[in-house]
């Protein structure tokens, strides 16, 4: 399959990203490692963009999968931060990250074009996780006495656990392939 002239392969392995560091490792993100391993300082502006792009959506999918939109929220992966250090990327805000979600869907279109159901399935879950409003994820219920979550949060976190994280994960390791080879990183 060719993608503005560059030959990707192995677009049907298995894509797996890690919800939990303790008791899961990634499985066949060997461009993703590639990618986010990469030489920071000689990449142009765009492409330094474009692999803190990727970097946040994947940073964003494991921690909504391992502890929900309010341990995102929590832990700051909603909010825009500046590189730690030289071989660090930066990571985008929740806005950005919508944008890169539609972006990656786009890109599903054209390299797996069998997968229609599934990248809209991407772009649709980006539009619902756009309307979250971030300040009111996790409330106090003095009723009940505990943080809970209004319906709009639980019913983004259960339609990404449903199966749109795994083609997140596909879509995000194949993208990281046409970046390394349009980059020259092999």
């Amino acid at each position: 399959m060719k993608y503005k002239g560059i030959e990707l392969e192995g677009l049907d392995k298995d894509v797996k990203l890690a919800h939990s560091r303790f008791t899961e490792a990634d499985e066949g993100t060997d461009w993703i490692d590639k990618l986010l391993t990469c030489d920071k300082a000689a990449l142009t502006p765009t492409q330094f963009h474009e692999v803190s792009a990727l970097s946040s959506v994947i940073n964003m999918d494991y921690q909504i999968c391992n502890g929900g939109i309010g341990q995102y929220v929590g832990n700051g992966y909603h909010e825009y931060r500046a590189p730690y250090s030289d071989d660090d990327v930066e990571h985008y805000g929740a806005v950005e990250q919508v944008y890169m979600l539609r972006a990656l869907a786009d890109f599903g279109d054209n390299v797996f074009p069998y997968a229609d159901s599934c990248n809209r399935e991407v772009r649709q879950w980006a539009n619902l996780f756009d309307h979250i409003d971030f300040d009111s994820v996790d409330y106090y219920d003095e009723v009940i006495g505990e943080y809970v979550s209004p319906e709009a949060v639980e019913e983004c976190e259960q339609s990404y656990y449903g199966g749109v994280s795994d083609h997140v994960g596909l879509l995000c390791e194949a993208y990281a392939q046409y970046l390394c080879k349009s980059y020259g990183i092999d």
